[in-house]
C-alpha cells in the first residue's frame, strides 16, 4: 500500500476537502514498520459500504445528542432502551406518545417477522414445486423426442412402401398395358376386317427366303412333270407345235408300232384332245399357275401356323405373366389389407398421441409462462421481503444504539438520585443539628463566638439573629 494508492481510496469514497490529496504527503506513514500493517488493514477494510457519509454521521451526531439513538442486540433490546424522559419536561407527552408508537411498531415487527416465516416457507413449498415440475418437463421432453423418433422411423417405412408400391403399379400398369394392345390386336385378327392376312409376331425376311425356296421347288417339280410321263408329250406338242403323232399323218406310226399299241395311243390323243379343248400353251400356263397358286397356298399354311404357333406362344407367355401378375397382385393385397389393419392404425394412434403430446405441450408452456409470472412475483416479494428486513436491521441497529443512551441515562439518573439522597440526609442532618442550636440560642440567650473562616455559620447566625 502507498499514498497513491490510499488518496485513490479516499477519492472512490467520497472524501471532499478544500483541495486535491497530494499523494506525496501520504507517503510518510508508510515508511514505520509498526504503521504499515495497520494502514494496510484499514485500507483493504474500507468500502463503500461501511463508511458514512457526512449527512449520515451529521445526522448520527444529532441523533447522539437529542438523545434518540437505539442500541441492544435486537429490535426487542432496542425497544426496552427507548427512553421515556425528556430534558424538557414539556418534550415529556411526545415521549410517552413515540413510546406508544415504538409499540405499535413492536407488534407490526413481530408480525412481519412471522410473515416473512411464513413466506420463506412458502418459497421453498415453491422451490420444491418447481424442481418436481422441471423434472416433468424433463420427462415430457423426452417422451416427445422419443416419439418423434418413432414417428420419424414410421414415415420413412411408409414412404418406402409407397415407393414400392408405386414402382409394382407402374410395372403392373406396362403390362395391363401390353396385355390390351395384344388383346386389341387378337381382336382384330380374329375379326376378319382385313382382306389380305394379318400377319402377326413373324420377320418378313425369313418369308421372303422361305418364299424363294418353295418357288424353287416349284420350277424343280414343274420340269420333273413336264419332262416325264404324258405332260412331256403335250409339252413337246406345244413347243414343236407338232406331235410326234398326228392324226393326219398316221401311216408312219402304225408301220413300226402293232394296232393295238397305235390303237391305243390314237385313243389316248384322241382323248387327251377332247379334255384339253385349249392349246397346250394355255394348259401348261394354266398348270403352272396352278402350281403356283398350289405353292402360295402351302405357304401361306405354314404361315398360318405359324402365326398359330406363335399366338400360342403368346397366349401361353400371357397367361403365365397374368398368372404371376396375379400372385404379385394378390401379395400386394395382402400387404396392402396388413398396412391398413395394422400399421396404419398404429401410425394413426402415434399420431393422435403426437397431436396428444402437442396439446400436453401447449399446456406445458402455458403452465411454464404461468410459472415464471409466479416466480417474478415471487422474486419481488423477496425483494420486498429483503429490503424490509434491511429496514428491520437498521432499526434494530438504532434501537440498540438508543438503548445504549438510555442504559446510560439511567445509570447518571441513579447517580444523581443518590447524590441527591446524600444531599437530602445532609440536609437533614443538618436542618435538626440547626434545630438543636436554634434551640440551644433560644435556651442560652447569648451568641457565641463564631470563627470568622466559617462563612457557613456565619449565615446561620445571621438567620438566627433575624428570627430573633
Amino acid at each position: 500500500m502507498s499514498g497513491t494508492k490510499l488518496c485513490g481510496l479516499l477519492m472512490e469514497l467520497g472524501y471532499e476537502g478544500e483541495g486535491p490529496l497530494d499523494p506525496d504527503s501520504f507517503e510518510w506513514p508508510f515508511q514505520y514498520d509498526d504503521v504499515r500493517p495497520i494502514l494496510d488493514w484499514l485500507c483493504s477494510s474500507l468500502r463503500l459500504s461501511n463508511v458514512l457519509s457526512p449527512s449520515e454521521l451529521s445526522q448520527y451526531e444529532q441523533f447522539l445528542q437529542e438523545g434518540k439513538l437505539l442500541e441492544g442486540e435486537d429490535l426487542d433490546f432496542a425497544y426496552d432502551s427507548i427512553s421515556a424522559f425528556s430534558a424538557r419536561r414539556g418534550n415529556q407527552e411526545a415521549v410517552f406518545g413515540t413510546e406508544e408508537g415504538l409499540k405499535e411498531i413492536r407488534d407490526t415487527t413481530l408480525a412481519a417477522k412471522a410473515e416473512a416465516l411464513e413466506l420463506q416457507k412458502q418459497l421453498q413449498h415453491l422451490q420444491l414445486q418447481n424442481d418436481i415440475l422441471t423434472e416433468q418437463a424433463s420427462t415430457l421432453i423426452q417422451g416427445r423426442r422419443s416419439r418423434i423418433a418413432a414417428t420419424s422411423a414410421a414415415n420413412g417405412q411408409m414412404t418406402n412402401i409407397d415407393d414400392s408400391l408405386s414402382a409394382r403399379n407402374l410395372e403392373m400398369n406396362a403390362v395391363l398395358g401390353r396385355m390390351a394392345s395384344t388383346a386389341q390386336n387378337l381382336a382384330y385378327y380374329h375379326s376378319g376386317d382385313e382382306d389380305g392376312i394379318h400377319l402377326a409376331y413373324i420377320d418378313f425376311h425369313p418369308y421372303l427366303l422361305v418364299d424363294s425356296s418353295c418357288m424353287k421347288e416349284l420350277n424343280q417339280w414343274v420340269v420333273k412333270q413336264l419332262d416325264t410321263g404324258p405332260y412331256r408329250l403335250v409339252a413337246e406338242e406345244g413347243k414343236a407345235k407338232c406331235s410326234w403323232v398326228s392324226l393326219n399323218d398316221v401311216s408312219n406310226v402304225l408301220e413300226h408300232d402293232s394296232e393295238n399299241v397305235q390303237h391305243q395311243r390314237l385313243s389316248e390323243l384322241q382323248r387327251l384332245q377332247s379334255i384339253f379343248g385349249i392349246s397346250e400353251g394355255q394348259w401348261v400356263e394354266a398348270q403352272v399357275e396352278n402350281s403356283k397358286q398350289q405353292a402360295i397356298l402351302m405357304t401361306l399354311k405354314a404361315q398360318v401356323t405359324a402365326d398359330e404357333a406363335h399366338i400360342h406362344l403368346d397366349l401361353h407367355s400371357l397367361r403365365r405373366k397374368h398368372a404371376e401378375l396375379a400372385g404379385e397382385l394378390a401379395t400386394l393385397y395382402r400387404k396392402e389389407e396388413k398396412l391398413l389393419s395394422e400399421s396404419i392404425p398404429n401410425l394413426c394412434w402415434e399420431l393422435a398421441q403426437l397431436q396428444d403430446t402437442y396439446i400436453l405441450q401447449g399446456d406445458y408452456d402455458l403452465k411454464v409462462m404461468r410459472q415464471e409470472f409466479y416466480i417474478n412475483r415471487q422474486k419481488a416479494l423477496i425483494s420486498h421481503l429483503t429490503n424490509l428486513l434491511s429496514r428491520h436491521q437498521l432499526l434494530k441497529l438504532a434501537c440498540q444504539m438508543e438503548k445504549k443512551v438510555m442504559l446510560e441515562a439511567y445509570s447518571l439518573l441513579k447517580v444523581i438520585e443518590l447524590e441527591l439522597q446524600g444531599y437530602l440526609s445532609t440536609g437533614r442532618g443538618r436542618v435538626s443539628h440547626y434545630g438543636a442550636l436554634v434551640r440551644a440560642a433560644s435556651d442560652l440567650h447569648e451568641q457565641g463566638a463564631v470563627d470568622d473562616r466559617d462563612s457557613f455559620l456565619h449565615g446561620i447566625r445571621d438567620i438566627l439573629s433575624v428570627y430573633s
